[in-house]
């Protein structure tokens, strides 16, 4: 049986976890892409960044701390709806393959259940 306050707490906590998972992750990603993109040196010549740390203290004094997130924008909206309706898929699944409301599952279930959430983002 669907519960619609379940429903909204998976939707909620989906949406906040995969907000808070690119909030995170971003910066590492905008600062290994301008390791990988920087241009090849020319001999003699020193590169842009000589390494991570020197990426992101000229990142920040370029363009300050929002050059950390710049592009973040879509990607938000797509990490935070799928997590949603990972948090949601699984929770129907457990709802579903519990015995009786608040009973443990086995790891089979737990397997079955985390299988069919990725299958329902597909």
């Amino acid at each position: 049986m669907v519960m619609i306050g379940d429903v909204a707490k998976d939707l909620t906590a989906g949406t906040i976890g995969g907000a808070a998972q690119l909030i995170c992750g971003h910066p590492f990603d905008t600062i290994k892409v301008k390791l990988q993109s920087q241009p090849t040196p020319l001999p003699g010549q020193a590169p842009k960044y000589t390494g991570a740390i020197d990426a992101v203290k000229k990142t920040i004094a370029a363009e300050g701390l929002g050059g950390l997130y710049k592009g973040m924008g879509a990607p938000l909206a797509t990490v935070a709806a799928f997590n949603a309706v990972l948090f949601i898929v699984k929770g129907q699944l457990v709802a579903h393959l519990r015995s009786e409301p608040g009973a443990s599952l086995s790891i089979n279930q737990h397997v079955v259940c985390g299988a069919g959430a990725g299958v329902g983002v597909l």
